[in-house]
C-alpha cells in the first residue's frame, strides 16, 4: 500500500485563501535575496576597504534594496503593491545595467532577477492574490 495519494493534514484554520501562492513567494525570496546579497556586498566592501568603498559599492544596490522592502509588503491586499514591485524591479534593472560593463556588483544578477521578479508577478496566480474576489 501507498500513501502517495493522501495529502497531510495542514492543521486546523489554514486555508488555501490565505496561503501566498509559489510564483508570489518565489519574487518575494528573489526580492529579498538581491537586497540581502547587497547588504552583505556593502558590509564586507566597508569591513575592508573602508566606509568610502562601502558607499561606492551601495549605489547600485540602492533599487535592489527597495524592491526588498517592498517585497516584505507582499501580503497586504492591492493592485498597487504588485505594480509598485514591478515598477522598482524595472528601475533596478535599469539601474543595475552599468555595473556590468563596469564588473561591480551585482553585474548580471541585478537585471536578471529583476526580470525574473518582474515575469513571477505578472502571472495569473500573482493577480489574483494581489487583488481576491470580493464577497457578494
Amino acid at each position: 500500500m501507498s500513501d502517495l495519494g493522501t495529502q497531510p493534514d495542514r492543521g486546523s484554520g489554514v486555508d488555501d485563501n490565505y496561503r501566498m501562492p509559489r510564483v508570489v513567494r518565489a519574487a518575494q525570496v528573489l526580492a529579498l535575496g538581491i537586497a540581502g546579497l547587497g547588504a552583505i556586498c556593502v558590509a564586507s566592501s566597508g569591513w575592508l576597504l573602508g566606509a568610502e568603498a562601502a558607499i561606492g559599492t551601495a549605489v547600485p544596490f540602492i533599487p535592489a534594496f527597495l524592491l526588498g522592502l517592498v517585497a516584505l509588503t507582499f501580503n497586504s491586499e492591492g493592485q498597487s503593491v504588485r505594480i509598485g514591485a514591478i515598477l522598482v524591479a524595472v528601475m533596478n534593472m535599469l539601474w543595475t545595467v552599468p555595473s556590468i560593463t563596469e564588473g561591480r556588483p551585482p553585474g548580471p544578477l541585478g537585471p536578471l532577477v529583476s526580470l525574473a521578479v518582474i515575469v513571477l508577478l505578472f502571472r495569473r496566480e500573482a493577480r489574483d492574490w494581489f487583488e481576491p474576489q470580493t464577497w457578494w
